[in-house]
């Protein structure tokens, strides 16, 4: 035969808050319930508020703990993050370089032998290397140009309409 276990103390709330008896039968259990109550002394108003004030500190106090926390967490996360984003800015700007560098050494004899006789004192290299400096300033100057552009819309203009509102809505209030 199965044995079934006696059901958790946990399953379910008691019914009463002050005892875990079961609801009274008898006229004489009601009495001895109202007994029971009028020994238990009710806090005053300011022990209340005190107690209330004391578990919404300990209450705000956890929360901050807890998000002190995770900003630390965060905090680890996204230095470490800056710091591979710099090793990749750095490498990427190593490998452009150097691929400039190698186009550099490609083109610089067919810039001699086009310049040959044209502009002598220029020697090759250095002719695509100006090239080169030329098409970079003309990406830049888009680049400019781009971030100089105000955007069509004014940035926040949802949240200011709306901070607005609410100013308008306490000087009615008020």
């Amino acid at each position: 035969m199965p044995q079934v276990s006696p059901p958790s103390p946990h399953a379910m709330p008691p019914v009463f808050t002050r005892s875990n008896r079961k609801a009274p039968q008898q006229p004489e259990e009601l009495e001895d319930l109202r007994d029971l109550d009028a020994a238990v002394e009710e806090p005053s108003l300011g022990e209340a508020s005190g107690e209330i004030k004391k578990a919404l500190s300990n209450f705000i106090s956890a929360r901050v703990e807890l998000a002190s926390i995770e900003a630390r967490e965060a905090a680890a996360f996204a230095a470490k993050k800056a710091v591979f984003g710099s090793v990749m800015g750095i490498s990427l700007l190593l490998v452009w370089l150097l691929t400039l560098a190698g186009i550099t050494g490609v083109l610089a004899p067919f810039a001699d032998k086009f310049l040959a006789g044209k502009a002598s004192w220029l020697p090759g290299w250095s002719a695509v290397i100006f090239v080169l400096a030329a098409l970079h300033a003309l990406a830049a100057l888009v680049c400019l140009a781009i971030v100089r552009k105000k955007p069509a819309t004014p940035l926040f203009e949802l949240t200011r309409k709306e901070i607005e509102n609410d100013k308008q809505w306490l000087k009615e209030k008020t």
